[in-house]
């Protein structure tokens, strides 16, 4: 069976593409209960608590993950189409 060159360059790019968008929803929900925690503390009069902290860590790594996989997956795009000769 012959697959299109195509076809082939869009099933490289899945990977990244489905473990990009788990990433940025992952980095979405940390950033958000980042954000309610740090609301709700600073109208309680406090600063940010732990919790906080480790929604807005988590935030920032998965957010470098999502970067991490889209280079690469630019990176592998920038190779097959090198390899291809398109």
């Amino acid at each position: 069976m012959i697959v299109n060159n195509d076809i082939e360059a869009w099933l490289l790019f899945a990977p990244f593409w489905i473990l990009g968008i788990a990433a940025l929803v992952g980095s979405l929900w940390h950033m958000t209960h980042a954000w309610l925690v740090s609301r709700r503390a600073r109208a309680a009069g406090h600063k940010l608590p732990d919790h906080g902290r480790h929604h807005l860590r988590r935030g920032f790594i998965w957010l470098a993950v999502f970067l991490a996989l889209t280079l690469l997956g630019m990176g592998v795009g920038a190779a097959m189409g090198l390899l291809i000769g398109r």
